[in-house]
């Protein structure tokens, strides 16, 4: 791959550790002789960096990526700004936090992840994304940005559970009583929807998870789908309720019983900045204690 000598940040300035993560990232790419541009906010905490009008700017500043600062929740933040910039940049994740899945680098790892991107050893991977949209009346709402990780409809605050239909590609295939439904792609199979007993997918499979929250049957059970499917997730009219819609958790529209949520995957996929030799399931045998011993 072509070698990184200039990259912008998004960074997250509220996380407790950020002006320390700023600091060492100032640092790992001096070493790596990377250039950094940041937004005024941004560069005027981070040693060096060249300033930058914002993510719209980016490209046009010669930045050949992002670098995300924070953790997994400022990754898809991160991912939501580029995307409604039209900043069509590849993004890596550089943790400050709680190690997570997608901003998988520590501290302790920022400077060989940049010296791998300064010499070309990295690869580019695209990321399934979700676009969906509100219905009401057939009519749709305001528009959701795409989600990474996915689009979660649940129930109101204090709201009772309500009955969600589901059909793929207009079949009718389920009705659930529930406090919601998540759908997730293969990034987001090890978020929410893991939570409540949806399957893990490795990042390249080519599907979309269907998981229902608190069902009141035993008989619900996520559902793996092609995808290539088109989903549609109605609120009934006669066991409805007040509900929300999200993407990412990121992004909220309100919804009636009668609304609707269509979901496919968007034909915009999030792009990785991926190091020579990284393992993509060791952040979840970390998080899920796959290395440590069963306890007798």
């Amino acid at each position: 791959m072509r070698p990184i000598s200039r990259l912008a940040v998004i960074a997250n300035l509220t996380r407790p550790r950020a002006a320390e993560g700023l600091t060492a990232l100032a640092r790992a790419a001096s070493g790596a002789g990377i250039a950094l541009l940041a937004s005024p906010e941004t560069a005027a905490r981070l040693p060096g960096a060249q300033v930058c009008g914002g993510p719209a700017d980016f490209a046009a500043a010669g930045a050949q990526g992002v670098v995300s600062l924070g953790g997994d929740g400022s990754f898809l933040a991160a991912a939501h700004v580029l995307a409604a910039a039209g900043a069509e940049l590849p993004l890596i994740g550089l943790n400050i936090g709680r190690l997570g899945y997608l901003t998988a680098v520590d501290e302790e790892g920022f400077g060989a992840t940049l010296r791998l991107l300064a010499s070309g050893r990295y690869a580019e991977e695209a990321r399934t994304a979700l676009a969906a949209e509100a219905r009401r009346g057939g009519q749709a709402l305001a528009p959701l940005p795409d989600a990474l990780n996915d689009v979660v409809i649940a129930r109101a605050e204090g709201g009772h559970a309500f009955a969600l239909e589901l059909s793929i590609d207009g079949a009718p295939v389920a009705r659930w009583l529930c406090d919601g439904v998540i759908v997730a792609t293969p990034t987001g199979s090890t978020a929410y929807s893991l939570s409540v007993g949806g399957p893990v997918m490795a990042p390249a499979v080519r599907a979309l998870v269907v998981s229902v929250i608190a069902p009141h049957a035993l008989s619900a059970r996520p559902l793996v789908v092609p995808d290539a499917a088109r989903l549609e997730i109605r609120i009934a009219e006669d066991r409805g309720a007040p509900a929300t819609v999200y993407a990412d958790g990121q992004s909220a529209r309100s919804l009636l019983p009668g609304d609707a949520v269509a979901a496919a995957v968007s034909p915009r996929p999030v792009r990785l900045l991926v190091p020579e030799g990284r393992n993509p399931y060791a952040p979840l045998s970390r998080k899920l204690g796959w290395g440590v011993p069963f306890a007798r």
